[in-house]
């Protein structure tokens, strides 16, 4: 029986190796696959995240508190600037050029004189007399 459980003990050593190593082997595989779980999970937690704090600022755009963007119609008459400034001050900012300027200069006091039946205002005066200096 020397020899018999000999070969017991050898073969018993080799099934316990193989456990071991399959064991190893296992929990090896068992990280890589949690260490591959948690980096989608993070992708997937910052892409949701991000569409969510995209979405935000759009309706914060969109519904803002900042009325200001809206027409002209909703600001009272007294706030919104007068056509002439509003002209001028295009051309301060070098969005019209000189011809430009004199032709949006004249269209807006164009409309301003229709239907005020030929009554001249010390505005419309002073309005002349910068016309006639250019």
């Amino acid at each position: 029986m020397g020899r018999l459980s000999s070969v017991l003990l050898k073969g018993l050593g080799a099934v316990v190796l193989a456990v071991v190593v399959l064991s190893v082997v296992a929990t090896i595989v068992g990280i890589a696959l949690s260490v591959i779980a948690a980096v989608l999970s993070l992708v997937l937690t910052l892409a949701v995240l991000s569409l969510v704090v995209l979405t935000a600022v759009g309706l914060f755009s969109l519904f803002g508190a900042d009325s200001s963007a809206g027409s002209d119609s909703d600001t009272p008459a007294e706030t919104r600037p007068d056509p002439e400034e509003r002209v001028r001050s295009r051309y301060v900012d070098g969005d019209l050029d000189d011809e430009e300027f004199e032709r949006e200069l004249e269209r807006v006091l164009g409309e301003e004189t229709v239907g005020v039946d030929d009554v001249e205002t010390d505005r419309s005066r002073r309005r002349h007399r910068e016309r006639e200096r250019r």
